[in-house]
């Protein structure tokens, strides 16, 4: 099961977990990164998003792993997304 665009999942500490919505997913170098926007913030289009990403892995049952980026991979990742918005945005 990969990450989809539009999934839903939260992330934050145990017990202040926030639902998050998964905008955008790619793989760079054989790893498998998402960005997602807190679904709250989303919901409202008077407020800019608060955006995340992470690498992640999943074992033999299903179970995500979720890792924090480098500066590196962020910045991979994010001209990756702005691209994709960018050609959403130009279909639209």
């Amino acid at each position: 099961m990969a990450v989809e665009i539009g999934e839903e999942l939260y992330f934050g500490d145990e017990g202040n977990e926030e639902l998050y919505e998964v905008l955008y997913t790619c793989e760079l170098n054989e790893k498998h990164y998402l960005v997602a926007g807190l679904s709250a913030d989303l919901e409202n289009p008077d407020k800019d998003p608060n955006i995340i990403s992470f690498s992640y892995t999943e074992d033999e049952e299903g179970t995500l792993f979720f890792d924090e980026l480098s500066d590196e991979e962020w910045q991979q990742v994010e001209a990756k997304f702005n691209a994709y918005i960018e050609e959403v945005g130009q279909e639209g």
